[in-house]
């Protein structure tokens, strides 16, 4: 049994200082304050020099970090990254794809079964996210046009067969195609998300009726408020806020979005329906430089990189305790 000491424990219902936890073996066998929590004799005990003590993280949208991408198809290179992430406190994430033509991704997704079923070392690999592909051209920030497609059910056979160990699929709702593929992925208790997508009111309902449920990067790469025809109406961003039957995630690296943004979305979904995610690149944790990301090159500076031309952000490079921190300071989430 290992003890815990000196430090702040966050629970989701307290905050206790002075805290101690228990672990049994993989379980959390007690949770409470130094003097109050009854100790075993003879426990290992690990001192938290005074910080956070906090629940491991669950990354659900994460390209790479260390050099190592997702799409490498490979296992080692998902195992190296179990490792890197476990080191900014992420027990568990889901390897998220990029556009590419469907034999990737269909690869990439072999890969992460494997990696699951042969275990990583480091954190626990859930399924994989497939992102791309199926996007609004409009709004595909990083993604090469000339990948895009819209779905079609031949096409995308290959993928529905890996199902299984697909966790979230990434699409725009309002592309030909998109309702079936939805009802399909549902089916197959797959989480069906909206991003890169310039979808209004009247696509994004059918899609939550048919079984799209999530939101990706919030206010990034989403169509918001425009006419249609001569009336104003709801695009995607505002569809999502509304909705209560969709959760939704924020890359809270301090680039990305602003703080009113984020605590927009936190006021609106709440921490139940709010996903802190990285977005992070396979350049996470690399000098400044040019590189290639996502198909094509990119500029990498301290803290954030773009597309060659400075037209979008290449993903993120921050990791989750970065961005946890960011959201504590900058959304007032300290108690």
């Amino acid at each position: 049994m290992l003890e815990i000491v000196n430090g702040t424990v966050y629970t989701p219902t307290e905050v206790i200082h002075d805290g101690v936890v228990l672990v049994d073996g993989q379980q959390i066998a007690a949770v409470g304050k130094r003097g109050e929590l009854t100790v075993p004799q003879g426990v290992e005990r690990l001192d938290a020099g005074g910080g956070s003590i906090v629940p491991g993280f669950v990354n659900m949208h994460i390209h790479g970090i260390g050099g190592y991408d997702a799409m490498d198809g490979q296992v080692d290179s998902l195992r190296i990254m179990s490792r890197l992430l476990a080191r900014h406190g992420v027990t568990s994430w889901v390897p998220t794809t990029a556009s590419a033509p469907l034999d990737v991704q269909e690869a990439a997704v072999v890969a992460v079964r494997t990696a699951m079923q042969a275990g990583t070392g480091g954190a626990e690999i859930l399924g994989a996210h497939i992102e791309g592909t199926y996007l609004s051209e409009q709004e595909r920030g990083a993604h090469p046009a000339e990948l895009l497609l819209a779905p079609k059910p031949e096409e995308y056979a290959g993928l529905l067969e890996l199902a299984d160990d697909i966790r979230v699929f990434t699409l725009a709702p309002e592309l030909p195609g998109a309702l079936e593929l939805i009802r399909v992925l549902k089916e197959r208790d797959v989480l069906v998300s909206a991003g890169h997508s310039v979808a209004i009111d009247r696509e994004f309902a059918p899609a939550v009726d048919a079984g799209l449920s999530h939101g990706t990067h919030m206010f990034c790469n989403m169509g918001t408020l425009r006419r249609d025809n001569i009336r104003r109406v709801a695009g995607l961003v505002e569809s999502m806020l509304l909705d209560d039957r969709v959760s939704t995630e924020i890359i809270s690296d301090g680039h990305h979005i602003a703080p009113s943004l984020m605590n927009l979305a936190f006021k609106v979904k709440g921490p139940a329906k709010l996903a802190i995610v990285t977005d992070s690149s396979g350049l996470t944790g690399l000098p400044p430089g040019r590189y290639s990301a996502f198909g094509q090159p990119v500029i990498l500076e301290e803290e954030i990189s773009y597309v060659a031309d400075r037209s979008a952000f290449a993903g993120s490079v921050s990791t989750m305790d970065q961005c946890l921190r960011n959201a504590i300071r900058l959304m007032d989430l300290s108690q």
